[in-house]
């Protein structure tokens, strides 16, 4: 009889479950109790959350941004074509303690404290486990807290893609002149800091007047993007051999006519309209509506040997080991406004819609 009971219950027991905020439609997040997620690969992690940074991103995927595209994707993936995008936990980014490593992984132990990023195909990091790649996890920077470090790994990953694209690395930055539009953002303020770290001398940005300070103490020439002259004061900067925009405004558009001509002078946005496009459109129109978009957008400059190309978040784990030493030796120093608890993570959602923050929310897990 005591057999039996014993069998039973092993047989019954449930799956270790966690607290996670979760989008099941596209409409917004709620908070609920699902199953801890498993490591499915040999070279992945299990992550016990400390902290989280907020992203606009992360508003816009529980709100449906993606949904075409992303659900697509999960299909080919799972070979099933019933498979749905949704639910979803939001969360690019994250500190955490290492739960379990898979097979493969021998750079990280259980107990490690780490930084790390997760792709967007994947459950995100606004619950109390993650599971992602190893090699997309880097040390946690001892001189910075939880809250701190997980402002970092976003950001940074954004901006690293975007100069990718640009082809600015560690290597070359002290050449270039970079102008940023939007500096005093979170992805703009990173990319700052980053090609400071690199050795990049001349660098300006727009921003308001109320971030000249900031942005000034973080190594960037700021201009007022409001000022009636403006143009004439990117002009007294120019030429520009990379220009990033954060922002998709009229004064980043015009800003072409500052880069350097027939010199392979590149103009990056991480303003693309292609996931929207999807969204309205559908996958094989909404291809074909971005890339028109992009053509209208880059042929003037393409007439002058200029380039202009649109750049996505993409976790890369060069920029993860670089992103701890820069921090460590305070190259890098994370820019908080607000650290708010894990059950108001609704709260954080709406501060962050409103896309006027001087600095990352992050919430924090008890």
């Amino acid at each position: 009889m005591l057999e039996k009971i014993i069998l039973r219950r092993c047989l019954s027991t449930k799956p270790p479950t966690m607290r996670a905020w979760v989008s099941e439609n596209g409409a917004g997040v709620e908070l609920k109790e699902v199953a801890v997620p498993v490591i499915k690969k040999p070279g992945q992690v299990l992550l016990k959350v400390k902290a989280a940074s907020v992203n606009p991103i992360d508003v816009d995927m529980s709100q449906g941004y993606g949904r075409e595209f992303l659900g697509t994707w999960k299909k080919v993936e799972a070979c099933d074509f019933a498979a749905s995008r949704f639910p979803l936990i939001p969360g690019r980014d994250c500190t955490a303690v290492v739960e379990a490593v898979g097979g493969e992984v021998h750079n990280l132990a259980p107990g490690d404290e780490v930084m790390a990023v997760v792709p967007v195909i994947q459950p995100g990091t606004h619950a109390e486990f993650v599971v992602t790649d190893s090699k997309l996890c880097s040390k946690k920077p001892d001189n910075l807290s939880y809250e701190e470090a997980a402002a970092l790994p976003y950001v940074a990953s954004t901006a690293f893609s975007a100069f990718s694209v640009a082809r600015v690395n560690q290597k070359n930055a002290k050449t270039q002149r970079v102008l940023i539009h939007g500096g005093s953002g979170g992805v703009g303020s990173m990319a700052i800091q980053l090609l400071k770290a690199w050795g990049c001398e001349k660098i300006v940005t727009t921003c308001g007047k109320e971030n000249f300070d900031m942005v000034s103490k973080l190594g960037a020439i700021p201009i007022d993007y409001a000022a009636e002259n403006a143009t004439e004061q990117l002009i007294d900067h120019a030429p520009f051999e990379v220009i990033l925009d954060t922002v998709d405004s009229p004064l980043a558009k015009w800003s072409d006519n500052v880069m350097g001509v027939w010199r392979n002078c590149v103009h990056v946005s991480i303003v693309s309209p292609l996931m929207r496009e999807m969204d309205k459109n559908g996958v094989p129109l909404g291809l074909a509506t971005t890339a028109l978009k992009h053509f209208e957008r880059a042929f003037q400059s393409h007439l002058r040997g200029r380039w202009f190309s649109y750049a996505f978040f993409m976790p890369n784990s060069d920029l993860m080991q670089q992103l701890s030493r820069f921090a460590e030796d305070g190259k890098i120093v994370p820019i908080v406004e607000q650290v708010m608890r894990f059950e108001e993570l609704e709260k954080a959602y709406e501060k962050v819609s409103q896309l006027n923050g001087r600095g990352k929310t992050v919430i924090e897990f008890d």
